[in-house]
């Protein structure tokens, strides 16, 4: 199986966010448009800790 980098992880989890949040603006009901949208922010937030470990990788790189 291929290693995937983080920053491929970061990136496919941010565009999984944003469909999720064009599909919440389509929803039928309110309850598919909550749980797409509480789906997006969890996503989103998956995404926002890669990309703090991309950052805190990076700067401990450069103190070295």
């Amino acid at each position: 199986m291929a290693q995937v980098s983080d920053i491929a992880v970061y990136q496919k989890l941010s565009e999984v966010a944003d469909e999720l949040d064009q599909l919440a603006s389509q929803g039928a009901t309110l309850v598919g448009e909550v749980a797409l949208e509480t789906a997006a922010k969890t996503v989103r937030g998956m995404a926002n800790a890669v990309y703090k470990h991309i950052m805190s990788a990076s700067d401990e790189t450069m103190d070295s």
